[in-house]
């Protein structure tokens, strides 16, 4: 049953593509130009783990997400809008199914690959993180993300050989998962249920997608950490304001070639509120911090 939903979404995504131009992104590689080989004992929510060496450049090495539909499409909206507020998360690549492809990995047909990380520390705690971290500020900055995205599966950071800490694992981010994405893009006729999922998805009320007593929270957790915290937390509520349209607009068109069409325009929606929401967050939490520390005369 469920090849049989992998099929029809491939098949129906070919007919969207067809009047499209031909795709050409950095964020994208071929299948054939990589060699997978599974991970021993490297199982976890997101499913069996693959490494990808590309055949021309064996460093050129990716951790791969295949097995279910919403790794892809989350992880690589996070990581474009963590890279595009300059924060540091392993470059990730869209795996495309060249022709031909029969290698006999993939559960579905949306492919993540993140860059493969040499590590110092693949679970520093704070106090690591603090000592042997060069970027160690954008530890709260990461929670400032985490919270501003709606995660609740915990955050995971890794610390590199290059002394820098990288985000990992956002699958959980953003309010759209498998649920969704398994029947979207397999309709044959305008009753089914992807159709009815469109329409959800272009007219749900989105004026409250920041959740802010989950930010508060968090930030709460972030001041017990370090009472310098504030700023470092709300910095992405301010970064994000400043990620331009064109700079989504492309990103999301390349995810497009992979998912429906109306994931995009869901994505576009969403992501515009959710960047008026952080600009009224960040102003907000600035100015109640200010009131809290009142500036002493001279």
């Amino acid at each position: 049953m469920y090849e049989q939903m992998k099929l029809l979404r491939m098949e129906t995504k070919k007919r969207e593509n067809r009047h499209k131009p031909p795709l050409m992104s950095p964020d994208v590689v071929g299948t054939a130009d990589f060699i997978f080989s599974k991970i021993p004992n490297h199982n976890g929510d997101s499913g069996e783990l693959l490494l990808a060496r590309r055949k021309t450049d064996a460093k050129d090495r990716y951790l791969v997400k295949h097995a279910f539909t919403d790794c892809a499409c989350n992880e690589f909206v996070y990581t474009k809008l963590a890279l595009g507020m300059e924060y540091s998360m392993p470059n990730a690549v869209l795996f495309q199914l060249s022709p031909g492809e029969k290698q006999p990995y993939f559960q579905t047909e949306y492919i993540i690959g993140e860059q493969y990380l040499d590590l110092l520390d693949s679970t520093p705690d704070f106090h690591t993180i603090r000592e042997q971290a060069e970027n160690w500020k954008q530890y709260f900055a990461f929670y400032g993300l985490y919270s501003l995205t709606g995660e609740s599966d915990g955050l995971e950071l890794l610390l590199a050989n290059n002394h820098q800490i990288y985000r990992v694992d956002t699958t959980d981010a953003f309010p759209i998962s498998c649920f969704q994405l398994d029947i979207a893009g397999i309709d044959r006729n305008i009753d089914g249920p992807s159709h009815k999922l469109k329409q959800l998805l272009l007219s749900c009320d989105l004026s409250s997608v920041l959740e802010t007593l989950l930010c508060d929270s968090t930030l709460e957790y972030c001041l017990k950490k370090d009472a310098d915290s504030r700023p470092l937390f709300l910095e992405p509520f301010a970064r994000i304001q400043e990620i331009p349209g064109d700079y989504i607009d492309d990103f999301l068109n390349t995810l497009c070639y992979f998912y429906p069409d109306f994931i995009g325009d869901y994505f576009k929606r969403y992501l515009s509120a959710l960047q008026d929401q952080c600009a009224i967050y960040w102003r907000e939490r600035r100015e109640s911090a200010h009131k809290s520390f009142p500036a002493t005369a001279p």
